[in-house]
């Protein structure tokens, strides 16, 4: 069937190091448990939460034709994620290399194989579709899918994430006039306006005609709309495990409430729920069901 929302970007296979705690320059770091590995990439991680959320997803983005590509699309089928727009190209698919401590933090060494090669996107595809999501990847593929997404109406959402914020503001522009969610922490704000006031982040709203979005890593999420109301939405505090896609977590859990018409604060609320359920899990695609989240949080 096809996908109510459709996301755009990286997939990626990580290989997640546990350990007890950070190395130092020419110091060893001691793993905690055996090494893990699975899917990855902010734009499958997204599809993979909202498919365990009920939503029917798809995913626009690239592979390679090692065995790491064929894993990758054999675990989004798995997760009943719709994989006909994902390209396979001759080389080497994205790949992360992960480092979690005891206390759930990461550190990410990433080597993005194929996963920004320039390829066609289906207008099709994207018009049918409820729901565009575009997460951090190369800006020709940002550019080609809101545009298309754009000229048939459909909302819009953007996290550049680290890949993307890199671009600045300046860069970025023509995408952010067609998006009407952008979704960043403060180290991206940095990136895109070079500056981590929330004033900018309201600048940005009302500039673009757009809800800015700050997560602050497991405080409460900054609110600004574009008809100048700020609000903040307090975290749910649990003990992390492993932070790792939490952020993807949130654009899932954010992207379903306001496909179930919640009100702003409330999905916000419900994304700040969905994040955390995820990070009391190893892996980035390990997201408990949505009966476990309402249940334990209350949404």
């Amino acid at each position: 069937m096809q996908p109510q929302v459709v996301t755009v970007g990286h997939i990626i296979y990580d290989i997640r190091n546990y350990v007890v705690e950070f190395p130092q320059p020419d110091q060893t770091a001691v793993m905690r448990m055996h090494p893990k590995a699975g899917g990855g990439g902010s734009a499958a991680n997204i599809a993979v939460n909202l498919s365990k959320l009920g939503f029917r997803s798809g995913v626009i983005g690239n592979v390679g034709s090692d065995r790491h590509g064929k894993f990758l699309l054999e675990e989004l089928s798995k997760f009943k994620v719709d994989t006909s727009q994902v390209r396979v190209f001759k080389g080497m698919s994205g790949l992360s290399v992960i480092i979690i401590d005891s206390h759930g933090e990461v550190r990410i060494i990433e080597d993005y194989g194929v996963s920004d090669r320039r390829r066609a996107i289906d207008k099709d595809y994207i018009r049918q579709a409820k729901f565009i999501h575009l997460s951090g990847c190369a800006k020709h593929l940002l550019e080609s899918a809101s545009k298309i997404a754009y000229s048939f109406g459909l909302p819009i959402s953007f996290d550049p994430g680290r890949a993307a914020s890199h671009l600045g503001e300046r860069q970025l522009s023509s995408i952010l006039k067609r998006c009407d969610f952008l979704i960043i922490n403060r180290k991206e704000l940095f990136a895109l306006t070079s500056s981590r006031e929330e004033s900018e982040a309201a600048r940005l709203a009302k500039k673009y005609g757009l809800v800015c979005l700050i997560k602050q890593g497991g405080k409460e999420i900054i609110v600004k709309t574009n008809y100048g109301q700020s609000f903040d939405v307090p975290p749910f505090v649990v003990k992390p495990v492993d932070t790792l896609g939490a952020g993807d977590a949130f654009c899932a859990g954010f992207i379903a409430g306001i496909l179930e018409k919640r009100s702003l604060f409330e999905a916000v609320r419900f994304a700040n729920a969905v994040a955390a359920a995820k990070v009391l899990r190893k892996g980035a695609q390990s997201l408990p069901s949505r009966r476990f989240i309402v249940k334990k949080f209350n949404v």
